[in-house]
């Protein structure tokens, strides 16, 4: 069995993540971006992170450069569209959870698709979007 050093790096991060130790998470999403410039996944986990942590301006910043890597990456269309939301950006947001969900439709990802609809609904609603 190979060793694969970005799965190693992704399990760490989830695992932080999971315990919600955010500052870890992050500090190992960036050295798996040292060892691997190009992981989206990487940049995802950063998004996650600064999220988690607030930082709702980085955490745009890293979704947008997973999408660049990685054009159907469906989580980070989602939760760029929910950090959007938080700046008051309300019409990109629903923009990017639309996208989110045309392509967790065809993933069959039916979990993912409700949540979208809620996140969807729940702006329609406050702002008639």
């Amino acid at each position: 069995m190979d060793y694969n050093i970005e799965e190693e790096y992704c399990k760490i991060i989830q695992s932080k993540l999971d315990l919600e130790d955010f500052d870890g998470a992050l500090l190992n999403a960036k050295k798996l971006l040292k060892y691997a410039p190009d992981c989206a996944r990487g940049y995802y986990y950063q998004g996650l992170c600064h999220y988690a942590l607030c930082d709702f301006d980085a955490s745009i910043n890293n979704y947008e450069k997973c999408i660049e890597l990685d054009h159907n990456f469906a989580k980070a269309y989602y939760n760029l569209g929910i950090a959007k939301y938080y700046l008051g950006y309300f019409k990109e947001a629903k923009n990017y959870i639309e996208y989110a969900y045309k392509l967790f439709t065809n993933k069959e990802d039916k979990t993912a698709c409700a949540k979208c609809v809620d996140s969807l609904e729940f702006i329609q609603e406050e702002h008639g979007l």
